[in-house]
């Protein structure tokens, strides 16, 4: 008399071969993905600095507007340092705004109300105007139409002022002035891998806008 076999039980897990084979598959793999993600997060970067300046130059567009001052943006060409801060002069005491700084005393001070050729001060101005693109980041070029304007706020600056602007920088210093007018100019960043991102603004309408100068690609 014959009896059925018993059913064969299916396997569970996975051999010790199996193991090791998958492992290696995933580390070749990781290999191969691990420069391409990192060149990818080297772009986001830029694309997010690039994007972090013109939010910048926009802000600082509208405080030239709403404090009735000049704002100045330089930058250190070779370095990710640059700065955004008020072109400071003598005539600013009677012409400026709730919101503009002012040199009285040796120190700088924001003004608090304004009304009637009077200032009301609040307490001094200690912020740093100093700022930083991201690390590896760093300012290619900074191109910047002079003009008669640009010129002659230059040397007020430079004689009456407090010098954060002269005759011989204001051809790498973007202007926005109090009218809503800007220097026309074109600021070039770049990173690490060679790409290149530019901001680009319109003198006459204070637009701004981002461009790709170039991208190398993955090899």
């Amino acid at each position: 008399m014959r009896y059925p076999s018993p059913a064969r039980q299916p396997r569970s897990g996975f051999t010790l071969l199996e193991l090791m084979l998958v492992l290696a598959i995933l580390v070749m793999i990781g290999g191969i993905a691990s420069p391409m993600l990192g060149d990818l997060f080297e772009r986001q970067k830029l694309r997010g600095a690039i994007d972090t300046l013109r939010l910048q130059w926009e802000e600082a567009r509208l405080k030239a507007m709403r404090t009735g001052q000049a704002q100045v943006f330089t930058c250190e060409l070779g370095t990710n340092a640059y700065s955004i801060k008020p072109l400071i002069l003598q005539s600013d005491a009677v012409n400026v705004g709730t919101g503009a700084t002012l040199a009285v005393g040796g120190g700088l001070i924001e003004t608090e109300n304004f009304g009637r050729g009077t200032v009301a001060v609040a307490a001094d101005v200690t912020d740093s105007n100093a700022r930083e693109l991201e690390d590896k980041i760093s300012f290619l070029s900074c191109l910047v139409m002079s003009d008669m304007r640009s010129f002659s706020l230059a040397q007020e600056s430079q004689t009456l002022g407090t010098g954060a602007i002269n005759t011989q920088t204001v051809a790498q210093t973007v202007i926005f002035y109090p009218d809503g007018s800007t220097s026309t100019a074109e600021v070039q960043i770049q990173n690490e891998l060679g790409d290149i991102r530019g901001l680009q603004i319109r003198g006459l309408t204070g637009q701004v806008r981002v461009v790709e100068i170039s991208s190398v690609p993955n090899t």
